[in-house]
């Protein structure tokens, strides 16, 4: 291997280090609001540094489509630099922000303590992130946008949680019990320091703890306590990176909004005699 890939494999380890001592530091705050607000800033200065710039990067808020569906709130979005941007009430960064689900990169909730019950209210908001509609007219055929079905990115990160074994068994028994297409699943779950589970897709080529090949296959979740930082970090940034390449190739068309909006006006305009 080239000194440059150890090199690069240095800094993610270093960037993981920095995203956990950054976040550990957050917990000094007395109010839970403010442990939550910097904890999300730290991940956000991480994706600013690391993210193409034609991602633009929000704290707080929601995801919605043409149709008016709604998602949960998530904790930090991340959209195309051609999406409009709905931020005029979010210069605090208290999740008042929205974003059109077509042209979204990513969707990150941001835990303290990944257990249980956070897990299974992470997983219900990204289950709840309205879907992308069908590309057909709106990109070159002879061009190939990758599982757009999947799109934004997924991810969900704590700086603490539960043992792999316990977050792996309630993963699943949240999937049993509910009935959430694989497209509103996770693509990552990274448990800082400790472990990573992401739902394989056609491009990864997960290895397992003694460096053979994975025979997980696609769709189903992987887990892997192998530096787990690193190989977050690297697929995340991959991820927001490929998004954003192939959003060249997409002709996104917001004026639905404006049709909308003018209904909206119509409604609430009184009649007059």
């Amino acid at each position: 291997m080239k000194p440059f890939f150890s090199r690069l494999l240095k800094y993610y380890e270093d960037v993981g280090k920095v995203l956990r001592g950054e976040a550990e530091a957050a917990a000094i705050f007395p109010n839970s609001s403010d442990v939550g607000g910097s904890r999300e800033q730290v991940y956000i200065d991480f994706l600013k540094q690391h993210a193409p710039s034609k991602c633009n990067i929000f704290q707080g808020g929601f995801i919605f489509d043409m149709a008016g569906n709604e998602s949960r709130q998530m904790d930090v979005i991340v959209t195309t630099d051609t999406a409009p941007r709905f931020n005029f009430h979010n210069k605090s960064g208290d999740g008042k922000s929205f974003s059109p689900v077509e042209g979204t990169l990513g969707a990150f909730s941001i835990k303290s303590t990944l257990d249980k019950h956070q897990l299974f209210d992470a997983l219900n908001g990204i289950a709840s992130i309205p879907m992308t509609t069908d590309l057909k007219g709106r990109v070159n055929p002879l061009i190939k946008i990758r599982e757009y079905d999947d799109w934004p990115l997924k991810v969900i990160y704590a700086n603490n949680g539960i043992s792999p074994r316990e977050l792996w068994g309630h993963l699943h028994e949240f999937y049993a019990t509910h009935d959430v297409p694989f497209s509103r699943r996770p693509n990552f779950i990274h448990v800082a320091g400790k472990y990573l589970i992401a739902k394989l897709s056609k491009r990864m080529v997960p290895t397992n703890e003694d460096g053979s090949e994975s025979q997980a296959t696609e769709n189903t979740f992987w887990i892997s306590s192998n530096k787990p930082d690193v190989q977050a970090i690297a697929w995340t940034i991959d991820a927001l990176q490929s998004k954003a390449m192939q959003t060249n190739h997409i002709a996104f068309d917001y004026s639905e909004i404006v049709q909308s909006l003018a209904e909206a006006v119509k409604l609430e305009t009184p009649a007059t005699s």
